[in-house]
């Protein structure tokens, strides 16, 4: 049961530019679904070019690092399924995020935790 924070660093980095541009583009549109749509649509656009202009070369130089490159084990079957549990428990009982930001940071410790304990299967291609 290892924990391989340097993915799970990289899981989780695409949540804080996202909800960046969501705070910035809240303080201009005071709808929270076009604030939000509108940060996602900014962030796609910056993404694909930044995926193509640096992760790309940058994960063919350190394979081991690609979040692609991992698969589920015993214990991230296991983190998974109490993460799951979890978000239930706080959505039943209304303990849950409110706010747009809330639920990017809930879903990319989510996503952060669960790729953070998968194995390196090795490059595919």
């Amino acid at each position: 049961m290892k924990f391989n924070y340097k993915v799970a660093l990289i899981c989780f980095a695409p949540y804080v530019p996202i909800i960046a541009l969501y705070l910035l583009v809240h303080v201009y549109i005071s709808n929270t679904i076009i604030a939000i749509l509108a940060a996602t649509g900014i962030f796609s656009v910056l993404y694909v070019f930044f995926h193509y202009r640096y992760f790309k070369p940058f994960f063919k130089r350190h394979p081991e690092l690609d979040p692609q490159h991992f698969e589920f084990n015993t214990v991230a079957n296991v983190v998974f399924a109490i993460n799951t549990i979890i978000l239930m428990v706080l959505v039943i009982f209304d303990f849950f995020a409110k706010t747009p930001v809330g639920y990017l940071l809930i879903f990319g410790l989510y996503n952060a935790t669960i790729s953070g304990f998968k194995t390196y299967r090795g490059q595919t291609t």
